[in-house]
């Protein structure tokens, strides 16, 4: 028997039912919400404030969770979105089939086509998460592919390795590591630069859960690793040693979570 789940957390609600940005206490209580069709991606700024993306647009909101900034699309999705040092924000666009840096009046101010863009149908299938590395790289979850790639922003692959699933969210690790969770497989693996797996989490076997889907997950301050099952609504704890810790679960709070963020006191 599994703990409880004892961690406060902002989470994004991939669902019709809710379709929300929800802040949730520690002991499961809703302390804010924001109402968004589709939020996919979140991004917890040095100021309070909370960056999202959703299918058809990236959000700032203040730390009331109110509206303050806002780039739009008319078709999906904005698969991601990180705001950068210089104050502009980087995000992944499969309907123009690029990856942006968007600056605070709304202008895309740099963009590079995406290197794999081929006929994918659909064609939201061709990345997930992205996320800018210190040297300006870019770090992709390139889904249809099923790799994992860096990209200059010329668009020169840089490195890239074969992945035994599709990629959600990739974690790049202080020694070079890359942790990456990989969807509908149940898995989540860290491989190194060379691309060898270095370890490798099954939901089912390692932990007798049943096989759910695998969106954003969060290393903690201990070492334990928190993912969201979106095909079951539930985020879940586990240690460096595959153990189930705890399990957040209650379909009136949270449902179909795609990214999240622990927040540790």
């Amino acid at each position: 028997m599994s703990a409880a789940f004892a961690h406060a957390f902002i989470a994004a609600e991939h669902d019709t039912r809710h379709n929300r940005v929800v802040h949730v206490s520690k002991d499961g209580k809703i302390l804010r919400q924001f109402h968004v069709d589709y939020p996919l991606d979140l991004d917890l700024l040095t100021n309070g404030h909370l960056l999202l993306s959703s299918n058809l647009a990236v959000i700032e909101l203040d730390a009331d969770f109110q509206e303050v900034w806002r780039y739009g699309i008319e078709k999906l999705a904005l698969f991601s979105c990180q705001k950068l040092a210089d104050g502009h924000v980087l995000s992944g666009d499969t309907s123009r089939c690029r990856i942006s840096l968007i600056d605070r009046s709304g202008s895309v101010v740099r963009f590079m086509p995406f290197p794999y863009a081929g006929d994918y149908l659909p064609q939201y299938d061709m990345f997930r998460l992205i996320r800018a590395l210190p040297d300006g790289n870019l770090l992709v979850a390139c889904y249809h592919d099923r790799k994992l790639a860096e990209f200059n922003w010329d668009g020169r692959i840089e490195w890239e390795a074969s992945l035994e699933g599709p990629p959600y969210m990739p974690i790049r690790l202080p020694d070079g590591n890359t942790l990456v969770s990989l969807g509908p497989t149940g898995l989540i693996v860290e491989i190194d630069p060379a691309g060898k797996t270095l370890w490798r989490y099954d939901m089912v076997e390692d932990t007798g859960l049943e096989l759910g889907w695998i969106a954003g997950i969060s290393k903690l301050k201990n070492g334990n690793l928190v993912y969201s099952d979106s095909k079951h609504d539930r985020l879940v704890e586990i240690t460096p040693e595959k153990e189930l810790v705890s399990c957040f679960l209650n379909r009136e709070i949270l449902l179909h979570p795609s990214t999240h963020i622990i927040l540790e006191s």
